[in-house]
């Protein structure tokens, strides 16, 4: 076709509201327009680049053996209540766009399909002697972003390869886990990408492990926790490390503190004349589940760490039979108007100590009545360390486990953050970048 023939409008100026280099290009090129907030047209010349990828990702799915296919984009909700995943999807997280048909039928639009491919595995593999089965396609997805942004980065519509396997046992699972991220690796090295691939966080979609594959810029929405020898990298929301030693204590003796405006860990740290690291904070979450029972949590953490809310989220769903839940809904720090609910009387922020009374719920039938007392590894072994003493103004010295304090269960809960020594080599100190998630495989 002749240049002066096909569909191509420049612009002159950056649009205003691309805030990316790649944003602005796409637009000031003529490859894309947008028709809506996180929606856009794919013009003749991003619909050739967006052929030549999608020709690329089908020649290494093909050479794994596996088979593509094609999936509504509109579910019934049937298939997602069924998974447990409706509410999930379309109340906690939001993402999924639903709708009512003229039958009166929920419906969504897919931002995945997991729910779909299960039921025609399940009507369409009638003996083991099909297994293993890998299927993959490459579709529109739909999510309703909260917030679109970086145009083509973080839409609301986008085309999407995604791919779904069967396995009559582990060791098959291993090896279409393995196949998946070579041909990964393989499909973003034929591209022309530098990345890198990390540990990453299961999320909704669950499994025993994941790993995402990163391009690696400064515009990238997602933090990477990395060692320069390339033996260890996770995204920040999974990543795990060794945290600083903590300073041994200065106090000897238990004892309340008169600690005024102390609210912080840097105030009260001033104050008493010691380190974060001998501070045990306490930070206060509340969870509502499906059912509408609100839990509240309590989270004891060394006062110089802070808390993986991911990690949190994942425990606290983990954990939806103990409240004959289904999903967790939603996890957040309350703010004044949240307290107001449900606190018996003004909650001591600031000076929170390990064993907050029960007392502090008003009873409500949608309240659970006892705090969860969480604790994070980085508390296991503090002696002699300083918290809140449950009255606004004071704080305690000198406590300790067993003594003045029962220990909660322990688990990780920790922000990994650039500078901790690697779990896996102490000798490497973790650096940190920002990536693109351009892939990720659930095993």
């Amino acid at each position: 076709m002749r240049l002066s023939q096909m569909l191509l409008v420049t612009l002159r100026e950056d649009p205003a509201e691309a805030e990316i280099p790649s944003h602005k290009l796409l637009l000031r090129a003529g490859y894309i327009r947008r028709v809506a907030s996180g929606v856009y047209a794919y013009l003749p010349l991003m619909w050739r680049v967006l052929q030549k990828v999608s020709a690329i990702v089908r020649e290494e799915m093909n050479a794994t053996g596996a088979q593509e296919c094609l999936l509504p984009q509109l579910q019934p909700s049937e298939l997602w209540q069924e998974s447990g995943r409706w509410d999930t999807y379309t109340k906690a997280e939001g993402i999924m766009f639903a709708l009512t048909d003229r039958q009166g039928r929920d419906m969504g639009l897919g931002p995945t399909h997991e729910e779909v491919i299960t039921a025609i595995a399940r009507d369409c593999i009638q003996s083991y002697r099909q297994l293993p089965l890998h299927l993959y396609q490459i579709q529109t997805k739909f999510r309703d972003e909260i917030r679109p942004r970086f145009g083509l980065m973080r839409g609301r519509e986008f085309i999407m390869k995604d791919g779904y396997s069967f396995h009559t046992d582990e060791d098959s699972l291993k090896q279409t886990y393995a196949d998946m991220d070579q041909a990964y690796r393989n499909i973003i090295r034929r591209c022309g990408l530098a990345f890198q691939a990390v540990e990453a966080d299961s999320g909704a979609i669950g499994g025993s492990g994941s790993q995402e594959f990163m391009v690696l810029a400064e515009a990238g929405e997602d933090e990477v926790l990395y060692v320069e020898d390339g033996s260890y990298a996770a995204n920040v929301e999974k990543a795990v490390s060794l945290p600083p030693d903590a300073e041994p204590s200065a106090f000897t003796t238990y004892e309340k503190r008169d600690t005024p405006d102390t609210a912080t860990i840097a105030s009260v740290c001033e104050m008493l004349n010691c380190s974060p690291t001998q501070v045990v904070k306490n930070v206060l979450y509340q969870a509502v589940y499906d059912t509408g029972i609100t839990v509240l949590v309590l989270v004891s953490i060394r006062g110089d760490r802070d808390v993986n809310e991911v990690k949190l989220q994942n425990e606290l769903t983990r954990r939806t039979g103990d409240y004959k839940a289904n999903a967790l809904m939603s996890l957040e720090v309350p703010d004044a108007e949240a307290q107001q609910k449900w606190a018996a009387k003004p909650l001591p922020l600031g000076y929170i100590a390990p064993d907050l009374g029960d007392d502090w719920i008003q009873p409500q039938k949608q309240v659970h009545p006892k705090f969860l007392r969480l604790g994070d590894n980085t508390v296991k072994d503090l002696t002699n360390f300083v918290t809140g003493a449950n009255e606004t103004g004071y704080h305690v010295v000198g406590a300790n486990w067993g003594d003045t304090f029962t220990c909660p269960p322990l688990l990780d809960l920790d922000k990994a953050m650039a500078g901790d020594r690697c779990l896996k080599n102490p000798e490497f100190t973790l650096q940190t970048a920002r990536g693109i998630e351009v892939g990720h495989i659930f095993q």
